[in-house]
């Protein structure tokens, strides 16, 4: 079974990006065209708190996999599991579909509310000085 791992989505958003190292899935699994993600949450997955979705995928090499996911629908905060599954399709959203091939890798991801999950810095940089003495 593929690692665990720990992403971090603002609730309700689109376009948001993520990395993941899909490409492994490629070693044990029949050939395949598109990620199908499912985000549900992990106490109240049942009453309508789970998406499962088509992802665009931008960049895909052997050690990463760039994609776009949204989270549009999912208000509420918390801890979600992700699961994406290999298929042949560009439109199936089910999972138990006949162009599923197999689980490429799973997961935990955090939604939060309007968060900022990195700072940029800007350092204060004193001017040079340069002394002909």
């Amino acid at each position: 079974m593929p690692p665990f791992f720990m992403l971090y989505l603002n609730t309700n958003s689109n376009g948001q990006i993520i990395y993941l190292t899909l490409d492994e899935a490629r070693q044990w699994l029949p050939p395949y065209t598109h990620y199908l993600v499912a985000l549900t949450h992990e106490e109240n997955g049942e009453a309508g708190n789970s998406l499962h979705q088509v992802v665009n995928v931008l960049v895909e090499n052997q050690r990463f996999t760039k994609l776009e996911i949204s989270t549009i629908g999912l208000t509420l905060r918390g801890r979600y599991r992700y699961k994406v599954w290999a298929q042949n399709s560009a439109t199936n959203v089910d999972p138990n579909n006949v162009a599923v091939v197999g689980v490429a890798e799973e997961g935990l991801v955090e939604l939060l509310d309007n968060a900022t999950f990195y700072n940029v810095s800007e350092p204060t940089i004193n001017n040079d000085i340069i002394y002909h003495g």
